[in-house]
């Protein structure tokens, strides 16, 4: 899938949803950045990782949800 990141301000970049309660978040690129660098950085100060550790946003979600969360990049503007 194409990922195109919305340019309009307020557009979502990014959707996550949450297998334990079903929900789903939007996030811009920013928003989602700064909500993944949030979640490891609870992984550092928890000691499950490294703060040096070369991880990706899919191994950082799985060490912080499991297989509970899943996120993708939305195709388009979504109104």
């Amino acid at each position: 899938m194409t990922n195109y990141l919305s340019k309009a301000p307020g557009y979502p970049d990014v959707v996550t949803f949450d297998v334990a309660d079903g929900s789903f978040a939007f996030y811009t690129k920013a928003q989602f950045e700064k909500f993944v660098n949030d979640e490891r950085n609870e992984l550092v100060d928890a000691e499950q990782i490294e703060s040096d550790e070369d991880l990706d946003i899919d191994d950082i979600l799985a060490l912080a949800y499991g297989d509970e969360m899943f996120w993708d990049w939305m195709p388009g503007p979504v109104e």
